[in-house]
C-alpha cells in the first residue's frame, strides 16, 4: 500500500533504527519498505514531474557540451567520456538509493539509461557504424529494463515501453515488403516479452495509467510490416474481458480493443468487398495462442457471472473462428463469405451495444460515447457500401436518422437511473511473484550495480567488435562512387557509395536464383517463383575483392554463398541495396563540404580494414585522383538485326531483366544473337573478332517510346567503360526492342562495364 511522502520517510528512518537495535532481522527492513512504497500523488507527483523534465533538460545540456568538444577529443578520450558519463549518472542514482530517496534513485536511473542510449549512438559514431539500426533500440531497451524492474518505477517502465515500440516500429520500416516468404522472423513475440514486466507491475500495484500505456503499446504490433492480422487487433479486447467490471485498469484495453475490433469487424462485414486475408494465420504459433487465449477468456468470463465480460471475449473468439474457418475451408465458397459478412456486421453492433451498456453500468460517459461512435461508424460505412443503389432522398433520410439516434443516445444517458458498479482494483500478487520479490529486494543495490556493469560491458563489446577490422584486418582502399551532393552530407557525416552498393539487374537476378536454390519453396505451398520480388531484408551477402595495380580493390559479383578463399566483404541486403557497415563516415563539423566536392568529382576513396570473415570497418577517407581514362573510338554495328527479336538468344535470357547487355567476342555467339539485314543492296559484313568486340545494350521491356545509344567509350588499362544513355524516341518498328550495338578494338580488354551517364554501374561483363 503506498504511503504519503512524509509518513514513508518516517518509516524509513525508524526502520533503520529498528534494524540497528536488532528489532528487525537483516533483510526485513527492505521487505517492509518494498511493501509500503512512497505515494506519488498530489503535490509530490507534480514535483516529481517537474524534476523529471529537469533531468531531461540537464541530460540534453550534458550531451550538447560533449558534442561541442567532441571533435577535440581523441578516440580514447571519447570512449572515456562516454563510459565516464554513463557510470557517473548511474552512480548518482545509486547514491540516492543508499539515502533511501526513491525519487532521486529513479531520476538518477532515468538519466543513466538516457546516457546509455547516447553511448550506443556515440560509440557507433566513433567507429562509423552503419549497421542494422533497430538493433540499437533493442539493446537500449534490454539494457534499461533491469532498472525499471528493480526500482519498480512507472516512469522507467513507460520509458521501456517507448523503446520497445521504437524498436518494433524501426523493424517495420526496415523490413517492409521483402518477399513471398512467411514472416518466420516475426519479432512480435519478443516485443510482448519486453513489455511484459510493465504489464506485471501495473497489476501487482494499482497503476491504471501504466496499464493504459501497455495497452497503447500493442498498437505498434498491429502495423508490423503492415500486417493487419485480426488476431493481434483482437488481443486487447481479449485482455479487456479478463478484468472485473469497475476495474480502472481495463479502460485502456477496452478503448484499444474497441478500436481494433471495430476496424476488423467493419472490414470483414463490407458487403461489396469484404476483407478476406490475414483474418487468421494458420502458420503462426502466436495466432493459435491468441485463439486459445480468447477461449480461456470466454470461459473465465462465464464463470465470473459478469455478463458484460462475456461480450468482448465472445466477439473476439467469434471473429477469430470465422477467420480460421475461412483459411481452412472457406476460400472460394460463396456461402461462407456471406456468413462472414453477416458475422462481421452483427459483431460490430454487439460491440457498440456492449460499450454503451458498459458506460451505463459504470456511470462513465466515455465508453458510452465510444459505443455510440462505433454504431454511427458502422451506419456510415454500410451506407457508403450501398450508396450507389440509393438516391438523394434516401441520403437525406439516412442523415436525419443519424441525428435522431444521437438525440436518443443523449437522452438515454441523461435519464438513466441505474445504480453504478463500484470501482474495484484488486492487486495481482501470486505467491511465486512475492517470493521472487522478497528474495531480490535485499540484493537490489548489488543487482543495480550489475545492471550498470552490463550496460558498460555492452559498450565495451561494441568497441571490441568494431575495432577489430581497423586493427587486425587487411587494409584496402575502395574508390567511392560519385553521388548526388544533395544526398551526400547529412548532419556531420558523409554518406559513402560504392560500385557494389546496389546490385545491378543481372546481379539481382542471380542473387534471387541463389536464394531460391538455398531456400526451395515446397510445391504445395502455393507460393510460385514469380512472387519473389526482393531478397528478404538482412540476408547475408558476400562480395569478393581483387587488388588492382593502382593500390585499390575492385569488387566482383555479389553472392549469397560465402567464398572459400580470398578477400571478400560480408554484408546485408535490403531490396537491391547492399550494406557492409562502411557507408557512413563521421567528420569534423565544417569538413563535409571538402569530402562532398571530392566525391562529386570521383576523387574520394575510403580506407577500410577487412577481417578474414568479411567484416569490414572504415579507417579513414582520402583524396585519390581519378584513374586516367583514354577515349576509345567505336563504330555502330550496321546491317545486322537481333535474331528472333533476341528473345531466343542462347547467350542470355532476357525475360526477367529490364535491361540487358552483351559482350560478344566470337563469331559463333554473334551468329546466335544477330542476323544479317542487308541495306540498299549492301551485304552485311561481320566484325573481325580476332581484333574487335561487339557491345550490345537493350531495354527489354517494350517501351515503344524509349531509345538507346552509346554516348562514350573510355578505357583504363584492361577495363573498358561504355556509357549508355536511354531516352525518349519514336520506335523504329511496332513492338521492337530499343537497343544499340557498337564495335570496339579488343586488344588488352579483360572487363567491360556498362554505365549510365551519372556513373551508375548497370552491368559488368568479363571478356571471354
Amino acid at each position: 500500500m503506498p504511503l504519503p511522502q512524509g509518513l514513508r520517510e518516517w518509516l524509513a528512518k525508524e526502520s533503520q533504527l529498528w534494524q540497528e537495535e536488532g528489532v528487525l532481522q537483516p533483510g526485513q527492513r527492505e521487505q517492509i519498505l518494498a511493501r509500503y512504497p512512497e505515494e506519488e500523488s498530489g503535490t509530490g507527483r507534480m514535483a516529481f514531474v517537474l524534476r523529471t523534465f529537469g533531468v531531461l533538460l540537464l541530460g540534453a545540456a550534458l550531451l550538447l557540451v560533449i558534442g561541442h568538444n567532441w571533435d577535440d577529443l581523441s578516440r580514447t578520450g571519447r570512449l572515456l567520456t562516454v563510459i565516464g558519463g554513463l557510470c557517473g549518472l548511474h552512480g548518482v542514482g545509486l547514491w540516492y538509493l543508499h539515502r533511501v530517496s526513491r525519487q532521486g534513485s529513479v531520476l538518477g536511473a532515468l538519466a543513466g539509461c538516457i546516457m546509455f542510449g547516447a553511448a550506443i549512438a556515440l560509440t557507433g559514431q566513433i567507429y562509423h557504424l552503419d549497421a542494422h539500426q533497430p538493433d540499437a533500440f533493442l539493446a537500449w531497451c534490454v539494457g534499461s529494463l533491469p532498472f525499471a524492474i528493480l526500482l519498480d518505477s512507472s516512469l522507467l517502465y513507460v520509458g521501456g515501453l517507448l523503446l520497445a515500440g521504437c524498436w518494433l516500429g524501426a523493424e517495420t520500416a526496415h523490413g517492409f515488403g521483402n518477399s513471398w516468404r512467411d514472416f518466420a522472423s516475426d519479432p512480435r513475440p519478443l516485443f510482448f516479452l519486453l513489455i511484459a514486466p510493465a504489464a506485471l507491475a501495473a497489476y501487482r500495484r494499482y497503476r491504471p495509467l501504466l496499464a493504459g500505456a501497455v495497452a497503447w503499446s500493442l498498437v505498434v504490433a498491429w502495423i508490423w510490416r503492415w500486417d493487419f492480422s485480426a488476431q493481434y487487433m483482437m488481443l486487447p479486447l481479449i485482455i479487456a474481458s479478463l478484468h472485473a467490471i469497475g476495474d480502472a485498469r481495463a479502460r485502456g484495453w477496452r478503448f484499444i480493443g474497441g478500436v481494433g475490433a471495430t476496424i476488423a469487424t467493419i472490414a470483414i462485414g463490407q458487403i461489396r468487398d469484404p476483407m478476406t486475408s490475414h483474418l487468421f494465420r494458420t502458420d503462426s504459433l502466436a495466432c493459435w495462442l491468441i485463439l486459445g487465449g480468447a477461449a480461456v477468456a470466454l470461459g473465465l468470463a462465464i464463470r465470473s457471472r459478469q455478463f458484460l465480460r462475456i461480450w468482448p471475449a465472445g466477439i473476439a473468439l467469434t471473429i477469430l473462428l470465422i477467420g480460421l474457418g475461412y483459411e481452412l475451408a472457406g476460400k472460394g465458397h460463396d456461402v461462407f463469405q456471406v456468413l462472414m459478412i453477416a458475422t462481421g456486421n452483427i459483431a460490430t453492433l454487439i460491440l457498440s451495444v456492449w460499450l454503451i451498456r458498459l458506460g451505463l453500468t459504470e456511470g462513465r460517459l466515455r465508453p458510452y460515447v465510444y459505443g455510440s461512435l462505433v454504431f454511427l461508424t458502422w451506419l456510415i460505412v454500410r451506407y457508403v457500401d450501398i450508396s450507389k443503389d440509393l438516391g438523394m432522398l434516401t441520403m437525406a433520410g439516412f442523415f436525419a436518422l443519424l441525428g435522431v439516434i444521437l438525440f436518443v443516445l443523449a437522452r438515454v444517458w441523461k435519464t438513466q437511473r441505474e445504480a453504478h458498479q463500484p470501482e474495484v482494483s484488486p492487486d495481482y500478487r501470486p505467491a511465486w511473484l512475492e517470493s521472487a520479490i522478497a528474495f531480490v529486494t535485499p540484493h537490489r543495490r548489488s543487482l543495480l550495480w550489475i545492471a550498470v556493469v552490463l550496460q558498460v560491458a555492452t559498450i565495451g563489446w561494441m568497441v571490441w567488435h568494431h575495432q577489430q577490422p581497423g586493427e587486425s584486418g587487411v587494409r584496402v582502399v575502395l574508390r567511392c562512387r560519385p553521388v548526388d551532393p544533395r544526398d551526400l552530407l547529412k548532419g556531420e557525416y558523409v554518406i559513402l557509395s560504392y560500385d557494389f552498393s546496389n546490385a545491378t539487374e543481372a546481379q539481382h537476378r542471380t542473387l534471387l536464383a541463389e536464394f531460391k536454390s538455398l531456400h526451395p519453396v515446397p510445391k504445395d505451398s502455393g507460393s510460385g517463383e514469380a512472387q519473389l520480388w526482393n531478397l528478404p531484408a538482412d540476408s547475408a551477402v558476400f562480395v569478393p575483392l581483387t587488388r588492382t595495380t593502382d593500390g585499390t580493390v575492385t569488387a566482383g559479383d555479389p553472392t549469397l554463398i560465402r567464398p572459400s578463399q580470398g578477400l571478400y566483404l560480408q554484408g546485408l541486403t535490403r531490396y537491391t541495396e547492399l550494406r557492409f557497415g562502411i557507408e557512413a563516415y563521421y567528420v569534423k563539423e565544417g569538413d563535409g563540404k571538402k569530402w562532398e566536392d571530392l566525391a562529386r568529382k570521383g576523387e574520394l576513396a575510403a580506407e577500410i580494414g577487412v577481417l578474414p570473415d568479411g567484416r569490414a570497418g572504415l579507417v579513414s577517407l582520402k583524396a585519390m585522383p581519378k584513374v586516367a581514362l583514354t577515349t576509345v573510338d567505336f563504330r555502330t554495328l550496321e546491317r545486322f538485326s537481333l535474331a528472333g527479336n533476341r528473345a531466343q538468344s542462347k547467350s542470355v535470357k532476357l525475360a526477367s531483366n529490364r535491361t540487358q547487355s552483351l559482350v560478344i567476342s566470337d563469331a559463333k555467339a554473334f551468329a546466335q544473337d544477330f542476323q544479317p539485314a542487308p541495306l540498299n543492296g549492301q551485304n552485311a559484313i561481320p566484325p573481325d573478332f580476332t581484333k574487335e568486340l561487339v557491345l550490345s545494350y537493350a531495354v527489354t521491356e517494350k517501351f515503344n517510346v524509349m531509345g538507346v545509344n552509346f554516348v562514350a567509350v573510355n578505357r583504363a588499362g584492361p577495363l573498358l567503360i561504355a556509357t549508355v544513355k536511354t531516352h525518349y524516341d519514336k520506335p523504329k518498328t511496332l513492338g521492337s526492342i530499343p537497343q544499340a550495338a557498337i564495335i570496339v578494338r579488343r586488344e588488352g580488354i579483360e572487363t567491360v562495364e556498362f554505365r549510365e551517364p551519372n556513373g551508375q554501374l548497370v552491368h559488368r561483363k568479363e571478356v571471354k
